[in-house]
């Protein structure tokens, strides 16, 4: 499981940002779930659904955002918290979003 402190520091960063005006928002929210290739996240290891558990921050450039969420299994059962980097154009994309 994630440490909650980090998750805890990541929130604030992300409403500290947002309540001073930048304008920035995220292109995915609490509850969506993604279906993302193993091409669409940093160090893939095949398909991942994840159900989105925080609102994504800012990862290691502006092209890329770090997205808190619980990987869902084949079967639908919730598995482990995971964090993983995604390109923000991917998170763009109609296709990653799935019929909750």
């Amino acid at each position: 499981m994630l440490d909650t402190y980090r998750v805890t520091l990541a929130l604030r960063r992300v409403v500290c940002r947002m309540s001073e005006g930048s304008g920035d928002v995220a292109p995915v929210g609490v509850g969506e779930v993604l279906v993302l290739r193993e091409t669409d996240y940093r160090y893939g290891a095949g398909e991942l659904r994840l159900r989105v558990t925080a609102v994504p921050t800012q990862s290691p450039g502006p092209e890329w955002m770090t997205v808190i969420g619980v990987e869902l299994r084949r079967n639908g059962q919730p598995g482990a918290e995971r964090a993983v980097s995604v390109p923000v154009e991917v998170l763009r994309l109609p296709r990653v979003r799935s019929v909750r």
